[in-house]
Formats: structure tokens, C-alpha cells, sequence
């Protein structure tokens, strides 16, 4: 399926102001996808070696390096530094695109594949701003295209737990949800806070860093090891700091399991504001209503050197200093360390024996599981073989938009009160303007040649 330019800007333009002006879809599947991988490199390597039942086409990278690693592995797909071109030049061999690249660089890649009617798996977080997320989230829904986005844990078993547990009122009514992590400090892709833009060094040939730059107006010049590979994650200008690149995994399973809406407010404790580098500590404090407790319920974010108090049902437990996540309850708590929910557990201990021991108070199984990795069950389902994942875009847009809310609350040091229906923050005029990005020429949606 094939979108014209005009209907393409049309509906990427219209889709934040409430509505879109593209009908259509992509209801087609696909015995074994073509994919083209752009970026792999990073988690694009893992991205890339986690694809099974399907044909690598293409592959694309700004870093000639990581490039030609991944040729030596798919020696019959072609080779692209540019996304844009690629596109252009086989739009009628590729079926699906993974995008594993830097968070500023997700919403065009995306939506200029989405446009030619491709299917897109895309890494954590969705976008890079929160009027991105709504116009990926109009053009997935238009286009009918099989849209997943990389938080992993979303296809686990554990995620499926924490929800039965819930629902099987194993903790009592909800009370509260903390998560915490220690990046931005330590931990991939982080080396503590930055305070000013270092200074320019000469690009390296492997490098191609006006692609690599992309969209972003007013970069700061290339400088070895302060942002490709790896570590563009706290810069404001690149990544949404340690709560884009870690709040997608760890506070899944509190908003999918409690059906969690668009916070209302954010309210936040930052030692100081960086204009250009994420702080080293934040806490970060959501009010957002839960459909399934029937009220508001608070969400904290701790991070950095910033932990949660223990609570007393923990027992001699102590809190990863890494991270993890606590849904506390009038009578329990679901618990598990580290960013994903791999092995949670309930506490009091003596809660955690009993239903160790005791059958009939374990829920059944209810929600279906996941066979393989997310990725996999991304390929199931634009083969016609399973259903739509569950991270589709219409499910991780709102989750995006929730950790993206808390990120300009720690880049402004001001409570947010926020209008989802409206997507308007009402009483911080800095924050509500940083709901919009703006693009280079060349990389703006209507730039895009579809």
C-alpha cells in the first residue's frame, strides 16, 4: 500500500489538532517479511539478531563500522547510510522496518515507513516529544500498519503475572506505585551529568554526523565519545535522560496492569535545572487515575542517587540500588528488582509462602503468553499468525506520552498540570511549548519524499 505526499503531510500535520485526513489500510499479511533494519549498532545489533521467520533486505546505519558487521552476517541485503534513501529505493521490496536509532531520530524514520504502508517495530520510547507520539499514534491508526514498540517486558510472563496478581486482589486496593532506577549516574549509555556541550572534535570517516544529527535544530558539533555511540541518552537535544531511556520498561507493568490514563499532574524534586543534560537525581511524582482501582492513584519515579523508602512489608529485603518496582497494596506488595518485570514476587513474606504453597489462591492464567521474544511475536503477527502485539503503538503512545510528561517536569524544575484531550499543559508555558519539536530542512515530515 502506497500513501500519496499530500495525504502524507496532510495527516502528520492535522493528526495533533484532533483529527486526520487519510483513510486507508493495511490488513495484508506476509508468509516471511522483508525487513530492513535501520540502525545496528547498539541495541540495534540485539534488535537485529533477535528477528526470526523473516528476510533482512536491507540494512542501514550512519557508522560505517557497525555496518559492515551486520553486512558480513546478511550478506544479501543491501547497504544504506541514509534511511531516507533506502526507503525511497526499495519501498517495493520491504515489507517492515525496524528502527533501533537515538530517540530524536524514531518519529521520521517511522513515519516516513508508515507512510509507504510499512510495518515498524520501534525502540523505546516511542518519540522524542509528546506531539510526535500523537501523530505516530494518528498515522499507525490510518494506515492499519503492525507497530510495536521495543520495551520487552511487555511480552513476558512476568508483566502477565503482575496483572493476574492484581486482579486476584492478592495485594488489596492499590495504595501506591514506586519505581525507581540509578541511571543517569551509572548503568549503558550514561556517565553522570553534563553541564555544558563539549568541544568539537574531527568527524571520524565511519561517522556520517549531519545523518546522525538528523532532525535536530541547533546541534552542538561532534565530539568523540560524548554522544555516538551510546551515549546521547541524557542529552535533552538527543535522549529523554534516565526516565525515557528506563521508564518505558519499569513502569509498564503498574500502567498496563492498574489500565492507567494520562497523568493530570506532575509534580517534581530536582536539585537544579540542567538546560542540556538530564540532573543527576530526580523524583518524580504522577497523579494519574486508574480505570481499574477506580481512582487516582500516585506513581513516584525515583532515579539516580534518589531511592524510595523501604516499606515495612519488605521485611530484611533491602531496594536494589539499580532499580525496580513496588505496587503496594492495603494488605501486599508485587515487587521485583532491575528495570523489567523478569521475576516479580509478593511480599510480606509470609503473603509470598502461602501462595507458594497453597494452589487455590494463585489466579489462573488468564492473559494469553507470549511464545518467543517480542520481536518474535511482532513477526507473528504481520504474517497473519497471531494477534496485533501488545505494545502497539495505541497502547505504548499513551505509556510514551506519561514518561515524556515527566521528563519536561524535570527539565523545567515546575509542576506540570496537564490537559491529555487537549495535549496542553496549563500552568508551565515552558513545558507546553517543548510539546512540539521542530525538524532540519530535509528531515521535516513534509521534506519526506513518499
Amino acid at each position: 500500500m502506497q500513501i500519496n505526499r499530500r495525504k502524507f503531510i496532510a495527516t502528520s500535520l492535522g493528526a495533533c489538532a484532533g483529527y486526520t485526513l487519510f483513510a486507508g489500510s493495511n490488513t495484508s499479511t506476509v508468509a516471511e517479511p522483508r525487513i530492513a533494519c535501520i540502525g545496528v549498532g547498539g541495541r540495534g545489533k540485539s534488535d537485529l539478531k533477535s528477528i526470526h521467520g523473516a528476510k533482512i533486505v536491507a540494512l542501514c546505519d550512519i557508522d560505517s563500522k557497525p555496518l559492515a558487521v551486520a553486512s558480513k552476517m546478511h550478506a544479501d541485503a543491501k547497504t544504506y547510510r541514509d534511511y531516507r534513501v533506502m526507503l525511497t529505493e526499495m519501498r517495493d521490496e520491504i515489507d517492515a522496518v525496524v528502527i533501533s536509532t537515538p530517540d530524536h531520530t524514531h518519529f521520521h524514520a517511522t513515519m516516513m515507513a508508515m507512510s509507504m504502508g510499512k510495518h515498524v517495530h520501534v525502540q523505546k520510547p516511542l518519540a522524542h516529544s509528546i506531539s510526535e507520539v500523537r501523530q505516530m499514534m494518528a498515522l499507525a491508526e490510518e494506515t492499519g500498519v503492525i507497530t510495536q514498540m521495543g520495551n520487552q517486558g511487555h511480552a513476558s510472563e512476568g508483566i502477565r503475572l503482575i496483572r493476574e496478581w492484581y486482579e486476584a486482589d492478592l495485594i488489596g486496593e492499590i495504595q501506591e506505585v514506586v519505581a525507581w532506577t540509578n541511571r543517569p549516574n551509572s548503568g549503558v549509555g550514561f556517565r553522570g551529568e553534563r553541564m555544558e556541550y563539549p568541544p568539537a572534535d574531527p568527524v571520524p570517516a565511519n561517522v556520517d554526523w549531519n545523518l546522525w544529527v538528523g532532525p535536530v535544530v541547533d546541534a552542538p558539533p561532534y565530539a568523540t565519545g560524548a554522544y555516538h555511540p551510546l551515549y546521547w541518552r541524557g542529552w535533552w537535544k538527543f535522549g529523554m535522560g534516565a526516565l525515557g531511556d528506563i521508564g518505558c520498561h519499569t513502569i509498564d507493568s503498574p500502567f498496563w496492569a492498574l489500565d492507567l490514563e494520562i497523568p493530570t499532574r506532575v509534580d517534581i524534586e530536582v536539585d537544579h535545572v540542567n538546560e542540556i543534560y538530564t540532573p543527576a537525581g530526580s523524583v518524580v511524582k504522577y497523579t494519574a487515575y486508574s480505570k481499574a482501582a477506580k481512582k487516582d492513584v500516585p506513581l513516584t519515579w525515583y532515579e539516580g542517587p534518589k531511592m524510595p523508602p523501604k516499606p515495612e512489608m519488605l521485611g530484611d529485603t533491602e531496594l536494589s540500588s539499580a532499580g525496580g518496582l513496588m505496587m503496594i497494596g492495603s494488605k501486599g506488595i508485587i515487587f521485583h528488582s532491575g528495570m523489567r518485570p523478569n521475576s516479580p514476587r509478593l511480599y510480606p513474606e509470609s503473603l509470598w509462602q502461602d501462595f507458594r504453597k497453597t494452589p487455590s489462591i494463585r489466579p489462573a492464567k488468564v492473559y494469553p503468553r507470549i511464545k518467543g521474544s517480542q520481536m518474535d511475536e511482532w513477526i507473528r503477527a504481520i504474517k497473519g499468525e497471531g494477534p496485533k502485539p501488545g505494545s502497539s503503538f495505541d497502547y505504548a503512545g499513551p505509556l510514551t506520552e506519561t514518561i515524556a510528561l515527566g521528563t519536561l517536569a524535570i527539565r523545567t524544575g515546575k509542576t506540570i498540570e496537564y490537559d491529555a484531550k487537549t495535549m496542553t499543559i496549563t500552568n508551565n508555558d515552558e513545558a507546553n511549548a517543548l510539546l512540539q519539536t521542530e525538524a532540519r530542512a530535509g528531515f521535516r515530515v513534509e521534506d519526506l519524499s513518499v
